[in-house]
């Protein structure tokens, strides 16, 4: 299978790591609610905080992957790309996932 080599790889795999980086750290500050101390709407630890932290988790871990070994535990194009900024803005943070997001157009748009 012949591997697809973006022209700016570098700018997506540096946004898809810095963009994991931010929301490792959030989660990480969730968990010791210092992130949560100043929401607008505070969130009761329950199981589905604690469910939403796994899985946050699991999605910043894996878009570390992605962005640090490129196609080697999934594959790093633009569809990726997307699926996993939308489940960073979900899971995660809107900070993060937007740069996820970023990564994603800039894919894009070299493969139109």
């Amino acid at each position: 299978m012949v591997k697809k080599h973006y022209k700016n790889e570098g700018i997506m795999k540096f946004l898809t790591i810095i963009g994991a980086l931010i929301g490792i750290v959030y989660l990480i500050l969730r968990l010791t609610e210092i992130g949560t101390r100043y929401q607008l709407f505070p969130i009761d630890i329950g199981i589905h905080w604690v469910a939403a932290i796994i899985i946050g988790f699991a999605v910043a871990i894996i878009t570390l992957l992605a962005g640090i070994k490129p196609n080697d535990p999934i594959p790093f194009n633009w569809i990726m790309l997307f699926i996993l900024a939308v489940l960073m803005i979900i899971f995660v943070d809107i900070l993060a996932g937007i740069l996820v997001l970023i990564a994603f157009l800039i894919g894009l748009i070299e493969e139109l």
